[in-house]
């Protein structure tokens, strides 16, 4: 894949770099990335492009750029980031309106009849917590066996669901970034939110937790079972700085029994 010299860069994590090509969206991913990851999200991108009712953005190419990294190019869609609106509107009454939106949108995406083929969301978080390293044994099983008992639920879960994710233009929005998209419990889900919030978004989180629990009746004990299992879910991917705050609800596991 040849990306052009006009290219401009939208975000840097730090495992890829996204970058507007065009009317392309592309994601230049740092060479240690296997290949096998990379199809897996265009896989999943694929298969929630059948979601009926939901606007994802199409997959147009797979392939390696000149230095041998996997790239993941996708049809750009424009607007702004449901973040960036959120941000804008920080201390107004708009800022509960598209807290509301976006409480809305997930409920949506996880009414939506689910794709087949999607991998089960306990069985991921499984996985996930397995690969945590320089976690107490005990307390690692401890939150293997309570995902591994996890209900085989049937909602679509997006995994990442955060306001970054979301794409707001002049049309309905569009929810990006399926890489970690699962079927499973929407309480599980919205506990993965509730934490990405928290960590960068604090302004919203426990707003969120408060619109969601009513706009889905779900308790919200049912949600905080979930946290110390998608904290532990969230070490495992790698991102520096946030590791005690992650550990700090781990250690709490026993007061979400």
């Amino acid at each position: 894949m040849k990306l052009s010299d006009d290219k401009v860069e939208i975000v840097r994590r730090h495992n890829k770099v996204v970058y507007h090509d065009g009317d392309r969206t592309v994601k230049v991913f740092v060479p240690t990335k296997p290949a096998v990851d990379v199809f897996r999200e265009a896989l999943n991108l694929a298969r929630m492009e059948q979601a009926e009712g939901l606007n994802t953005p199409q997959v147009l190419e797979v392939s390696q750029v000149e230095d041998g990294s996997w790239a993941l190019a996708m049809k750009y869609v424009p607007g702004k980031t449901l973040h960036e609106m959120m941000d804008e509107a920080k201390g107004t009454p708009k800022f509960d309106e598209l807290l509301k939106f976006f409480v809305d949108l997930q409920i949506k995406v996880q009414k939506t009849p689910a794709p087949k083929a999607l991998n089960a969301q306990g069985d991921k978080l499984v996985r996930m917590i397995s690969r945590v390293k320089g976690m107490d044994p005990s307390a690692r099983y401890d939150l293997q066996m309570r995902a591994d008992r996890m209900k085989r639920g049937t909602a679509i879960c997006h995994g990442d669901f955060n306001p970054t994710n979301i794409v707001v233009g002049e049309g309905e929005p569009f929810v990006c970034d399926w890489t970690h998209v699962t079927v499973g419990l929407p309480e599980a889900d919205a506990a993965m939110t509730y934490m990405l919030l928290k960590l960068e978004f604090p302004e919203a989180a426990d707003k969120y937790l408060d619109v969601y629990s009513k706009s889905a009746d779900v308790p919200k004990q049912k949600i905080m079972y979930w946290l110390p299992v998608v904290a532990a879910a969230e070490l495992s991917r790698g991102r520096k700085g946030n590791e005690e705050f992650l550990k700090g609800w781990i250690d709490m596991a026993s007061d979400y029994e």
